[in-house]
């Protein structure tokens, strides 16, 4: 269980899946007794290169360090396979707890943590049979954001996801759909599986090249509304005037673009509050049972939209 000395593959699993069946927790406190506190925590984040994580990595850093505690940052680089190559790193570094926003539906190398007797946290993140989560409301933000585009007058919408195999994506995607729904709107415009800003660039670039162009962009973060901002200067389009684009996740340049990015802000500094006190709960030995209630971020407007004008 401490996964120390070698021992065969086939035993390992048989006493990790016992560990499973029973619910066995070992006592961490106790083990620190023994071994030392190292007041360091893991945080593992999907890419550095999206501006949004660095935001969520200030905020869990600050409060960590308000509670004695340091962090050692990872980055998976959009890749499980390196996710779990960190898991096991940090074990190996004997960190107290480790902060993750996983990169897919796979997550069953983390919960093994808890059969090893440490503490973890899944930010912004919302998996059914887990009640280490600490959920961001997406399915509201994608809702409230193709909503404000519709009640603005845009009918021909264009929205921009990342993969699926993030969650946020598939929830924010599933609260836009249910807005154009309200309003009897379609998404046959959507894009999907765009994961950087360059890929935004290229798929918006054509997009505004064909007949049918859309009148508004809404993208899932704000790094593809970036690339949405350079396709429509490329094509030498003014915002908001012959396109509108808003965002998500309110990054720290979204209000220096031109015009400045209407987009969703995160409870970023909430999240990292609750993750630090639920990894800190589970140190003290407190039973982690009831699952943590979704936050809601906020509708950040600035100058990127445009009212249609009415037909007569």
């Amino acid at each position: 269980l401490a996964d120390k000395g070698y021992i065969k593959p086939e035993t390992k699993e048989k006493v990790l899946e016992a560990a499973r069946k029973l619910q066995y927790r070992p006592n961490h406190t106790a083990q620190n007794l023994k071994a030392g506190n190292t007041k360091k925590f893991g945080l593992v984040l999907p890419d550095i290169t999206n501006m949004y994580y660095p935001i969520i990595a200030k905020s869990i850093e600050e409060y960590a360090g308000k509670k004695g505690y340091m962090i050692l940052l990872c980055n998976s680089n959009m890749s499980l396979q390196k996710e779990k190559q960190l898991f096991e790193l940090l074990k190996r570094r004997a960190v107290d707890g480790v902060i993750a926003l996983p990169v897919s539906q796979d997550i069953s190398h983390i919960q093994e943590l808890a059969c090893q007797g440490i503490p973890y946290v899944l930010v912004n993140r919302d998996f059914a049979n887990d009640s280490h989560c600490i959920p961001s409301d997406n399915f509201y933000g994608g809702y409230t954001m193709m909503k404000y585009l519709i009640e603005h007058g845009h009918k021909n919408i264009c929205a921009i996801f990342q993969s699926f195999e993030n969650s946020i994506y598939k929830e924010r995607w599933e609260g836009a759909e249910l807005a154009l729904k309200e309003f009897g709107l379609n998404d046959t415009l959507f894009l999907y599986d765009v994961n950087d800003m360059l890929a935004a660039h290229k798929k918006v670039l054509s997009l505004l090249g064909a007949n049918e162009q859309p009148t508004a962009f809404f993208a899932s973060n704000d790094m593809l509304a970036a690339g949405v901002y350079s396709a429509a200067y490329e094509r030498k389009l003014i915002i908001p005037k012959d396109i509108s684009v808003v965002g998500y996740d309110n990054i720290a340049y979204s209000f220096l673009m031109v015009p400045p990015l209407t987009t969703f802000e995160q409870p970023a500094g909430e999240m990292a509050r609750r993750a630090i006190d639920l990894l800190i709960k589970q140190l003290n030995g407190d039973a982690i049972n009831k699952k943590a209630k979704k936050l809601r971020g906020r509708l950040v407007e600035r100058k990127s939209v445009a009212k249609v004008p009415l037909k007569i």
